[in-house]
């Protein structure tokens, strides 16, 4: 399934939902496929989905990996730059940031 992500003041996007499902969880959101973030809370949402993604690169870091880097996995922090930019994006300009399926 795919999530739209909008907010009135950054572009739309999709993202699977196997991919934005546990990076609205990392926000500290429920995981549900439809819902907001208010200006209000978007702070505290952008802070939460950084120290949550950093914590699961940190703990994902293996240094006696040896595998080639191009046969790598796009790993999850690259993955939530959309939504990163979106929320810091909406956070300077004082809106929402909403999702639902599409």
């Amino acid at each position: 399934m795919l999530i739209k992500f909008e907010s009135e003041h950054s572009g739309n996007f999709v993202m699977l939902s196997d991919v934005a499902v546990p990076l609205l969880k990392m926000m500290g959101m429920s995981g549900n496929t439809e819902g907001a973030v208010s200006e209000d809370n978007l702070a505290e949402a952008l802070s939460t989905l950084e120290n949550s993604l950093q914590k699961a690169q940190h703990s994902a870091s293996d240094p006696d990996d040896e595998d080639d880097e191009d046969d790598a996995p796009i790993g999850l922090s690259t993955r939530a730059s959309p939504l990163l930019d979106m929320l810091r994006k909406a956070r300077q300009e004082g809106g929402y940031v909403m999702w639902r399926p599409e």
